[in-house]
C-alpha cells in the first residue's frame, strides 16, 4: 500500500487513539497528516495487514446455522469483503416511555476453518460518537490471525456507524457555538436524548448475539469502548469468553473529578518517563517532576503571550499560560510526544529570557487543538450527537438535571470550591475543571436529560470471572494508569499489563500490545514476558534550546574514528543533529512545510518509503544555520541519512554527514548518531544520542 493510501486511513484510527477521552480536543485530524504522528503505530498497522492476508474470507459468507429470524440480512457496503451484514431490531426506549424501534447494523466475518466458530470476536475502538465497522481493516489487521476458529462480529453502537445515526448538524460540522449547538441536539433528539447510554448500548449488544446464536463472545473496548465492556459485562457476563481491555474508561472514572484528577496526577509521569529514558534530556533534568510543578506555579502567575510559527509555518499569536500547558503542551501533546519531551526545556529557555520554545509549542498546540466544536466530517463515522448523547447520559455530573444552565454553573463552582487547593496538584482547580479539560462534566452543561439514563454499570454491579487483559500505556494521560488499574480490580480475573513508553491504546503504539491482545484471545493467557519491560520506542525530547552554539552540550567523541575537532565544533554537530530532529519532529504533525526554531525553512517529500526533508538555512540555536537534505527510510528500518553544510557565526563552517536511527519500530537500546564530514578543514567524528 502506497504511503499516501496508508496515510489517509491511519489518519482516521490515530483520530480515535490519540484523541482518545478527550475527542473534541482532536480537530487537528481533520486538516493535518496524522498518519505521520506515530511510525510504531503505522508499522504496527502494516505488520498486522500482513498477518490479516492469511485469512480468506469465505466467497459466500452466511449467518451462522444458529441465528434466529431477529437477524435480517442486508446488502454490505463494498468496503465489506467476505461479510455478511445485517441488523437487529431492538427498542428504542426499553422503559416503555417511547415506543419505537431502531435497527443496529452489524458486520460478520466468518472464520475460515470447518465447523462451528469457537466464539465471536467483538470490538469497540472508543470515542464515544465513533463507527465499529467503519474501523473494519484494524480489526482484521489485529485480529486476524485468530479468525480460523472466531468469527468478528462488529456492531455499530446506536446513534453512530450505520445504527440510526445521529446527525446533529450544528455539533457536526461546528456552524454554531457549543452551547447553542448541543442544546439544539439535545432538542433534536428531544425525549430520547437519555437512551444513548452506555447501559442501553450493552443491551443492544446482547440482542445480536442472541439473534446470531452465539454463547460466547470475545470483547475488546479500547478507550471509552470499556464502557461499552463493562456496560455489557455487568449484565451479560456469563457470555464472555473473554475481555480484553485498552486504556480503559471505566465506573472509577464517573466520580466526579476522579478521573480529572488522575489525569493532573499523570501529567508529571508523563513528562517525567520521556525525559528520563532520552539521554538527551535525562542529563540536564534530573529533578523533571521539581521542574515542572515549578514551572507550572510560575506561567499560572506570569503568563505571556507572543507570535509563534506552528509546525506547518504559519504564524500565529499564541499565549503561554496554565490552561495552554495543561491541555497544549501536556496532555494533548502534539506528535510523538514532541511537546512533552520538549517542554522541560523550554521552560528552562524562558528562565533565562528565551521566551521563543514555550510560544512555538503554545502555537503548535493552538493550531493542531482547537476549542471543544468542531467539524466531524461524515456522520456516519463519527457522530459528535452520539457522543454528547452517550457521554452526558453517562456522566456522573455535580449539578442537578432539572436546573436551569445557569444554576448547573453554580453548582458546579461550588463542589470545584470545596476540593482541597492541592487536589489536581500541580495544576489548579481552575485550569483542571475547565471546558476543554473536564470533558465528561463541564461539557454537558447544556445538554438535556429528558428521562434516566441505562447507566455504565447497575447498582450494586457483579463483574464476572471471565479472562480479563487489561493494557495501558505509562505515557497515557487520557486514561492513566491511576485510574485504569481501578478497572482492572473490578474484573476478578484480570491481568494488568502497562507498556511502556506508550501513549493512548496501546496498541496503535506498541506491536507487542497487539500481539499480547491477540494471543490472549487465543489461548487466555497474558505472557508479558517478551514486552512489557522495555519501550519498543524511546521517542525524541530535548534537554536544552541554546540560544547560541557555545551553550549546547558537545558531541562525545567517536572512538572509533579520527576526530579532530574541539569542544566548540563539538557543540556545533550537537546542534546540527538537533535541528534536523528538530525539523522531522515537526513533519510528523505538520505538513512537511516549516520554519526552523530561530531561522530558516524546510520542506518535506513524502515518498512510499521515505520522508525526505530539505532545510535552508535552519537555525536550532542563532549562531549555526543548517542546509542539505535529510532522508528518514520510515517503510523499513526507520534509519536517518543527511548531508548537511553548516555556517553562521558560532562555527567555522563546514559539512558534516549524520547516520543512525530516528524512532525505531522495533525495540532496540537508543544509539548514537554518527556524525562525520569536516568544521574548519578539521574532520569530525563524534555521537550524538538518537533520542
Amino acid at each position: 500500500m502506497s504511503l499516501p493510501k496508508f496515510s489517509s486511513y491511519l489518519s482516521s484510527l490515530l483520530l480515535i487513539a490519540f484523541a482518545g477521552l478527550v475527542l473534541p480536543l482532536a480537530a487537528q485530524a481533520q486538516n493535518t497528516t496524522w498518519s505521520r504522528i506515530n511510525p510504531a503505530a503505522r508499522l504496527n498497522r502494516r505488520a498486522s495487514l500482513s498477518k490479516a492476508t492469511c485469512i480468506t474470507p469465505s466467497p459466500s459468507p452466511q449467518l451462522p446455522v444458529s441465528a434466529t429470524r431477529d437477524a435480517i440480512p442486508t446488502k454490505c457496503p463494498p468496503e465489506a469483503v467476505g461479510a455478511v451484514c445485517g441488523y437487529v431490531k431492538v427498542p428504542l426506549d426499553r422503559t416503555n416511555t417511547i415506543s419505537g424501534k431502531i435497527r443496529i447494523y452489524f458486520e460478520l466475518y466468518p472464520h475460515s476453518s470447518s465447523g462451528p466458530a469457537e466464539s465471536a470476536i467483538l470490538a469497540n475502538i472508543g470515542g464515544p460518537g465513533v463507527t465499529t465497522t467503519g474501523n473494519r481493516d484494524f480489526w482484521f489487521g489485529l485480529y486476524g490471525a485468530n479468525l480460523d476458529v472466531h468469527d468478528l462480529l462488529l456492531i455499530d453502537d446506536r446513534g453512530r456507524g450505520l445504527s440510526n445515526t445521529i446527525d446533529c448538524e450544528e455539533l457536526q460540522h461546528a456552524t454554531a457555538p457549543l452551547n447553542q449547538a448541543e442544546t439544539d441536539c439535545a432538542a433534536q433528539l428531544g425525549t430520547t436524548a437519555s437512551r444513548y447510554g452506555s447501559g442501553d448500548i450493552a443491551q443492544d449488544t446482547e440482542a445480536v448475539r442472541s439473534a446470531l446464536g452465539y454463547d460466547q463472545v470475545d470483547y475488546h473496548g479500547g478507550s471509552y469502548g470499556g464502557a461499552d465492556v463493562t456496560a455489557y459485562a455487568t449484565r451479560f457476563g456469563a457470555h464472555l469468553r473473554s475481555v480484553v481491555l485498552d486504556a480503559p474508561f471505566g465506573t472509577p472514572a464517573l466520580n466526579s473529578f476522579s478521573y480529572e484528577q488522575a489525569r493532573t496526577h499523570a501529567m508529571l509521569r508523563k513528562v517525567r518517563l520521556e525525559c528520563l529514558r532520552s539521554p538527551t534530556c535525562a542529563p540536564d533534568h534530573p529533578n523533571p517532576d521539581t521542574e515542572l510543578s515549578s514551572f507550572i506555579s510560575f506561567i499560572r502567575m506570569h503568563p505571556f503571550e507572543g507570535d509563534a510559527y506552528d509546525a506547518s509555518g504559519n504564524l500565529l499569536r499564541a499565549r503561554v499560560d496554565e490552561d495552554t500547558v495543561l491541555n497544549y503542551m501536556i496532555a494533548n501533546a502534539t506528535g510523538v510526544f514532541t511537546s512533552t519531551g520538549e517542554v522541560l526545556a523550554a521552560a528552562s529557555a524562558l528562565s533565562q529570557g528565551d521566551q521563543k520554545p514555550l510560544l512555538r509549542l503554545a502555537a503548535e498546540g493552538l493550531s493542531a487543538l482547537p476549542q471543544p466544536l468542531f467539524d466531524h466530517g461524515d456522520p456516519t463515522f463519527w457522530s459528535a450527537g452520539a457522543e454528547y448523547a452517550t457521554k452526558c447520559s453517562d456522566a456522573q455530573v455535580p449539578w442537578d438535571w432539572s436546573a436551569p444552565v445557569s444554576t448547573r454553573m453554580v453548582q458546579y463552582t461550588q463542589v470545584v470550591a470545596a476540593l482541597p487547593p492541592d487536589y489536581f496538584a500541580p495544576f489548579s482547580k481552575a485550569a483542571a475543571t475547565g471546558l476543554l479539560f473536564s470533558t465528561n462534566g463541564a461539557q454537558c452543561f447544556w445538554w438535556k436529560r429528558p428521562g434516566p439514563p441505562s447507566p455504565v454499570a447497575p447498582d450494586q454491579a457483579t463483574y464476572p470471572n471471565a479472562p480479563t487483559i487489561v493494557l495501558n500505556g505509562d505515557m497515557d494521560s487520557d486514561a492513566p494508569l491511576e485510574e485504569t488499574s481501578k478497572v482492572a480490580a473490578l474484573f476478578p480475573n484480570s491481568t494488568f499489563v502497562t507498556i511502556p513508553e506508550a501513549g493512548h491504546e496501546s496498541i496503535f503504539w506498541s506491536t507487542c500490545a497487539g500481539e499480547l491482545a491477540s494471543q490472549f484471545v487465543e489461548n487466555l493467557q497474558a505472557d508479558t514476558s517478551f514486552c512489557a519491560g522495555t519501550p519498543q520506542t524511546v521517542f525524541q525530547a530535548v534537554g536544552r534550546f541554546p540560544l547560541l552554539a557555545s551553550q549546547a552540550r558537545p558531541a562525545d567523541v567517536d572512538p572509533s574514528g579520527n576526530n579532530q575537532i574541539g569542544t566548540v565544533e563539538r557543540k556545533v554537530a550537537t546542534v546540527a543533529v538537533a535541528t534536523v530532529t528538530d525539523a522531522l519532529q515537526r513533519t510528523l504533525f505538520g505538513s512537511g512545510d516549516g520554519v526552523g526554531l530561530r531561522a530558516g525553512t524546510f520542506h518535506t517529500e513524502f515518498t512510499d518509503t521515505s520522508f525526505i526533508v530539505t532545510l535552508l538555512g535552519c537555525s536550532f540555536a542563532s549562531d549555526v544555520t543548517v542546509s542539505g537534505t535529510v532522508t528518514w527510510a520510515i517503510a523499513t528500518d526507520n534509519s536517518l541519512v543527511a548531508d548537511l553544510q553548516v555556517a553562521g557565526s558560532g562555527t567555522k563552517g563546514g559539512t558534516l554527514h549524520i547516520e543512525g536511527i530516528w524512532l525505531p519500530a522495533s525495540h532496540s537500546d537508543v544509539g548514537q548518531f554518527m556524525v562525520t564530514g569536516a568544521l574548519g578543514g578539521h574532520g569530525v567524528a563524534v555521537l550524538v544520542p538518537e533520542a
